[in-house]
């Protein structure tokens, strides 16, 4: 049987996630007294808005050894094989960690057939890629087939995102407690691109509107010509994001998209964000036609969903 593995930093509808070729692992979120809790299993972003509202600020880490080695190794012993598309190695160890420890349970069980494909993403867009790799599943993929589609997908989904506030960002030790004293008086919005897995500002703006102008730019510079899809709308906490949150996806209607659906991110990134980020995700083009232009197969043939123009 060939399962797919991400962790917790992909994002995706409730459905997918109860696939039954669908696997997790969860990276942790550390709380002040020091308790590790495994994101979205042992904390909940309702938990963890709360926490934030009220001045809480936990911090991160990847996901447990121990928890990569039981999931190989009783992979290994089932005799499946897996993929795990992993969060972006530029924003955390859990890629390499995955490597390594996986390097361990192949030396007591060289048969165990298992590719760890770095995503180069976070949140929606991981989840993005994931969604098509099952479907490829259920169509009969092999492991080689999963892995060269996973790597075909990557290039082709993005993450724009802003925040109102950003003492979340001071608080985490991500910007000085000056600047974000600053920019909160001068209602300062960044705007970042989730590039080549890189978190990159293209925009620092004062207001909204400003920033939601740099987004649409964007937008609609990547869209291209694939409009008929269903963007993703993520968010933290649904309360403080919700008028941020409709302007987002009025903006993606006004070039052309009509299907959205909206998630919440993990606790992981919630922590590095706080409770005010807001962000869209999306392909720039087909995945069928980037099935069919690169020659991707399911047991040998190309798969019947991707054949149509």
């Amino acid at each position: 049987m060939l399962r797919l593995l991400t962790d917790s930093m992909c994002d995706m509808p409730l459905d997918l996630q109860t696939h039954p070729n669908m696997d997790m692992v969860s990276l942790n979120v550390v709380l002040e007294d020091g308790t590790s809790l495994r994101d979205k299993t042992e904390i909940t972003i309702d938990e963890i808005n709360e926490m934030l509202k009220e001045g809480i600020m936990p911090t991160t880490s990847q996901v447990l050894p121990e928890d990569f080695r039981n999931y190989f190794t009783e992979q290994a012993k089932a005799g499946n094989d897996v993929l795990y598309l992993s969060f972006t190695s530029k924003l955390s160890g859990t890629y390499e960690l995955g490597r390594m420890i996986l390097k361990e349970v192949k030396e007591e069980y060289p048969d165990f057939n298992c590719v760890i494909v770095d995503s180069l993403q976070s949140g929606g867009p991981i989840g993005l890629v994931a969604a098509q790799l099952l479907k490829l599943i259920d169509h009969g993929a092999t492991l080689d087939e999963l892995e060269k589609a996973a790597y075909a997908f990557r290039p082709h989904v993005h993450f724009l995102f802003t925040m109102q506030n950003l003492k979340w960002l001071s608080r985490g030790g991500r910007i000085g407690r000056a600047a974000a004293y600053v920019g909160d008086i001068l209602k300062i919005r960044p705007v970042i691109d989730v590039d080549e897995g890189v978190l990159k500002v293209i925009g620092k703006v004062r207001g909204d509107k400003k920033a939601l102008s740099i987004i649409q730019g964007r937008l609609e510079e990547l869209l291209s010509e694939y409009r008929d899809q269903k963007v993703g709308i993520a968010i933290v906490d649904e309360e403080t994001c919700r008028p941020l949150t409709n302007r987002m996806e009025a903006i993606a209607r006004s070039e052309g998209i009509s299907k959205f659906e909206e998630a919440q991110i993990g606790t992981v990134l919630a922590a590095h964000l706080g409770v005010t980020g807001t962000g869209i995700y999306f392909w720039d083009r087909d995945p069928n036609q980037i099935i069919r232009e690169s020659g991707i197969t399911c047991g040998g043939e190309i798969p019947d969903f991707a054949q149509c123009k």
